[in-house]
């Protein structure tokens, strides 16, 4: 992932999705499952909506899914999201140059056909 594709994700994200990564970002690389993805952003439990967020996150290159064996009732397994060095690296220097108003430029947009 370039600093541009990430600047453009990280704009693209809504409010609760930012608060999901920054979550991932602060654990430290450690894979968190959903019971601590949920405390760590304030709630007790995931709602779907909190499940699709991560699913997106996955899908966009952000955060890991995985699973992991578990004892607790109904399920076999337990999902387990982290986010790797490299994104946290990328996403700290996106941050840095954000505050120096750094950040690259995208294109302008121009009009080459006159119609």
């Amino acid at each position: 992932m370039q600093m541009l594709e990430l600047d453009t994700l990280l704009r693209s994200l809504t409010p609760h999705q930012l608060k999901i990564v920054q979550a991932l970002y602060d654990s430290d690389g450690k894979w968190l499952t959903r019971s601590k993805v949920a405390r760590s952003i304030g709630k007790k439990r995931l709602t779907p909506y909190d499940i699709n967020c991560l699913d997106l996150l996955t899908e966009r290159g952000l955060i890991k899914t995985s699973t992991r064996p578990t004892n607790a009732p109904g399920s076999d397994f337990a999902y387990i999201y982290n986010m790797t060095e490299d994104v946290a690296n990328l996403i700290a220097y996106w941050d840095d140059m954000r505050e120096k108003g750094e950040l690259p430029q995208r294109r302008k947009r121009v009009n080459l056909v006159e119609e």
